[in-house]
């Protein structure tokens, strides 16, 4: 089967008086290949310690991060100038054989193979400790089968 390669855009702006929210993307199918995160102050000078995460969610039930079945990245805490922190991520987990158990590099070395996450579902950005009016903009490069 032939596959594409598509950017998917999830954006969340925190709501005044909130510090947190959530925004789901479209339905996705296939392997994450990169994730462009770009974080946007409307408050120039506002200081924001926002925390944000990633996470495919489980289709018959995603109201929150309990029923995720995977976390796709973890950008962490970030610091007063957000624009310091847009960066490229290339969110890799461990390959596993049919047992799953990680594949190691060699039986010697802890290193493990990394592999692209895939999913098959909604993605959710979670932004936490953010300030009202923050905007954060993820792009989603997927190799979508």
């Amino acid at each position: 089967m032939a596959s594409k390669i598509t950017m998917h855009k999830i954006e969340n702006t925190i709501a005044a008086g909130a510090t947190a929210g959530t925004t789901f993307s479209k339905v996705i199918r296939g392997k994450i290949l990169s994730a462009k995160v770009i974080f946007t102050n409307t408050v120039p000078g506002a200081t924001s310690d926002r925390d944000v995460n990633l996470w495919e969610m489980n289709p018959a039930d995603d109201d929150d991060t309990s029923d995720a079945l995977q976390e796709i990245l973890n950008v962490g805490g970030i610091g007063a100038d957000p624009s310091a922190d847009n960066v490229i991520y290339y969110p890799r987990r461990a390959a596993q054989d049919i047992t799953g158990t990680d594949l190691l590099y060699l039986s010697t070395d802890a290193s493990v193979v990394p592999t692209e996450f895939v999913v098959f579902g909604r993605v959710m950005l979670q932004v936490t400790a953010a300030a009202a009016a923050d905007i954060t903009t993820i792009y989603l490069m997927v190799e979508e089968y």
